[in-house]
């Protein structure tokens, strides 16, 4: 799958899930933002192909997409995505210390 077609297919999912997308050109990254009642993504267009589906996935991770019609390769990019930005986590679902605590 060529990375236009991941974005096309992306903001298509992205449109489904009722977000208002663009791509335009301005200082910055982009991301995700609300307007009045309108939920958007704003893609600066000047970036590369990669960093644009890198900054779509880590917002389609926020939503539930589980349900959605998508090409295998789009649930993976979310999928990963999803996993980069989950704290990391114990076996217990409680977040994980890089400290340890002594038992008593």
């Amino acid at each position: 799958m060529r990375q236009k077609q991941i974005i096309e297919e992306m903001a298509l999912l992205a449109e489904k899930l009722g977000l208002n997308i663009k791509f335009d050109e301005f200082d910055g990254r982009g991301g995700w933002c609300r307007v009045k009642d309108s939920q958007r993504i704003i893609i600066n267009k000047r970036l590369g192909p990669q960093e644009q589906i890198r900054i779509l996935s880590q917002i389609l991770a926020g939503y539930q997409i589980e349900e959605q019609s998508m090409a295998p390769k789009i649930r993976q990019l979310i999928e990963e995505a999803r996993e980069e930005l989950q704290p990391a986590m114990d076996m217990t679902g409680k977040e994980t210390s890089s400290e340890t605590q002594s038992a008593e």
